[in-house]
C-alpha cells in the first residue's frame, strides 16, 4: 500500500541527506520506482531538504549499531562505512522491508580492497547464522540440507586471521592468493566460531545448500575421494554434528 511506501522513503530520507538533495532537484527521477500518490509525492517534495537533517546524530547511531555486528569490516574501511546510508543496499532493504544488517554487510563486502571484502563476508556470514531461527524445521523425507545455522564462505586464505587480529586491534595481518573454504557456524550456545574446512567436505556442503536425496551425498562423498563402505558413515556423522539435516 502507498501510506507503507511513504513511510519507507521519510525513513530513506531521515538517513541520506543526499536522497533530500536529489528530491529537490528531480523529484520524478528520486521517486519513480515508489508506489506513492500523488498527493503523497506532493507532500514529500513540499518538504525543505534541511528538514530531513534535523536530527544530524540519527544516521551516526544507526551506523554505530550496525558497526557493532561488522567491527572488523568497518574499522578497516571508514569510508565504506560511512558511505553505506548513500548505497542501493540501504535504500533497497528499506523499501523492501529487507535485513538492514545484511545489506550494511553487503555493502562493505564490495569494496574495492579485497581484505575489506573478505573480512565483510566472515562477518556477514556470522550476521546471518546469528539470525537463523532456533528451531530448524526437518528437511523433507529421504533428503538432507545444510542448516540454517551454517555457511561455507571460501574467501583468500588467511581471512579468518586476519579478522581475528583487526577485531582484537592488532596489526591486521596478509591475505594469501588463494581462495579456501571456511565454515561459519552457530554452536548451540549461541556463539558464532569459524573453522577451515577441506576441500572435499566443503563440496559436500555447499552440494547441500537444498534439500538433496541422501544417496545423492553418498555418491558424492565416493566421487570426492571417499569410499562406498565409508560414504553412509560419513553422513551420518554430519548429521549427528548439526550440520545436515
Amino acid at each position: 500500500m502507498s501510506h507503507t511506501a511513504l513511510r519507507r522513503v521519510v525513513i530513506r530520507l531521515l538517513h541520506d541527506a543526499s536522497m533530500a538533495d536529489r528530491l529537490a532537484r528531480d523529484p520524478d527521477g528520486t521517486l519513480g520506482d515508489v508506489d506513492l500518490s500523488a498527493a503523497e509525492r506532493a507532500w514529500l517534495v513540499a518538504v525543505p531538504p534541511d528538514a530531513w537533517r534535523t536530527d544530524a546524530d540519527r544516521p551516526r547511531r544507526v551506523l554505530a549499531a550496525l558497526a557493532d555486528e561488522f567491527p572488523a569490516a568497518a574499522r578497516l574501511a571508514p569510508a565504506r562505512r560511512d558511505a553505506f546510508f548513500r548505497s542501493p543496499h540501504f535504500h533497497a532493504a528499506v523499501q523492501s522491508r529487507g535485513s538492514l544488517a545484511g545489506a550494511f554487510g553487503r555493502h562493505l563486502s564490495e569494496d574495492a580492497d579485497p581484505a575489506v571484502a573478505a573480512v565483510a563476508r566472515l562477518e556477514l556470514a556470522a550476521a546471518r547464522v546469528r539470525r537463523a531461527p532456533g528451531r530448524v524445521p526437518a528437511s523433507p523425507v529421504g533428503t538432507l540440507r545444510l542448516t540454517p545455522h551454517a555457511v561455507v564462505v571460501r574467501v583468500a586464505e588467511g581471512a579468518a586471521d586476519l579478522l581475528d587480529a583487526v577485531r582484537a586491534g592488532r596489526a591486521p595481518t596478509s591475505l594469501g592468493q588463494t581462495d579456501r573454504p571456511l565454515l561459519v557456524a552457530r554452536g548451540d550456545g549461541g556463539d558464532v566460531a569459524i573453522e577451515r574446512l577441506e576441500d572435499a567436505l566443503a563440496a559436500l556442503l555447499e552440494r547441500a545448500l537444498e534439500a538433496v536425496p541422501a544417496p545423492e551425498l553418498e555418491r558424492l562423498v565416493v566421487t570426492l575421494g571417499g569410499t562406498s563402505e565409508d560414504a553412509p558413515g560419513i553422513i551420518a556423522g554430519l548429521r549427528d554434528d548439526g550440520l545436515l539435516v
